[in-house]
């Protein structure tokens, strides 16, 4: 029979981590019982934050050598190796990181609008044309950039959404906001009581 530490003796980060996976789901379920779309959107991408944050405490944890077989002097590297490790355990991983940076750092995401259909693209990105040409376009696989000679594209955590789906590099294909958020709550559970068991 599984038992639960008293909360006393629950480290406070993973009080936190848990709190997170609650307040996601507590959005989720919110989200769920609307009847406007927007609305339901919006719940959504409160959720993505709370996602977010579970992934990053447990980061924080690491570069506080909070993780057991994580001692590395440096705090940035035992965060690393965390990272990518996590980043296997949870789906969607890179994408909520990429929505939850443009959402609330560089220009905000509004539910979408069945009155007409809307493209974005997120950056920063920056094309510099070096004895050659660099172009760029969006399709149904992503992004497409066509260079020649020494000319390139940079691309800084690039968000592409269109109609309020978002577009996943790792599956090269749009996939709706509902998906992203329900696949990487399904997956929490399991990837918190792995960690867990590596708090030191």
């Amino acid at each position: 029979m599984e038992t639960t530490p008293p909360q006393d003796r629950v480290s406070p980060r993973l009080q936190g981590i848990r709190e997170h996976l609650e307040r996601a789901r507590f959005f989720v379920a919110l989200a769920r019982e609307q009847k406007r779309a927007e609305a339901a959107y919006r719940l959504r991408l409160a959720a993505v934050y709370s996602c977010r944050a579970i992934a990053d405490l447990m980061m924080e944890a690491a570069e506080k050598q909070e993780v057991k077989a994580l001692s590395d002097p440096d705090p940035k590297v035992n965060r690393k190796k965390l990272e990518d490790d996590i980043s296997k355990r949870f789906h969607y991983y890179a994408l909520l990181e990429h929505i939850r940076i443009h959402d609330f750092h560089r220009f905000g995401i509004a539910p979408p609008d069945p009155a007409f259909r809307k493209v974005m693209l997120g950056g920063p990105v920056k094309l510099t044309a070096q004895k050659g040409m660099v172009a760029m376009r969006i399709t149904s696989k992503g992004v497409e950039v066509v260079t020649s000679g020494s000319s390139k594209a940079t691309m800084q955590r690039p968000l592409l959404n269109e109609d309020g789906a978002f577009f996943d590099n790792q599956l090269s294909k749009y996939v709706a906001l509902e998906e992203i958020v329900d696949t990487f709550l399904s997956k929490a559970p399991d990837a918190i009581s792995e960690f867990e068991k590596r708090m030191a």
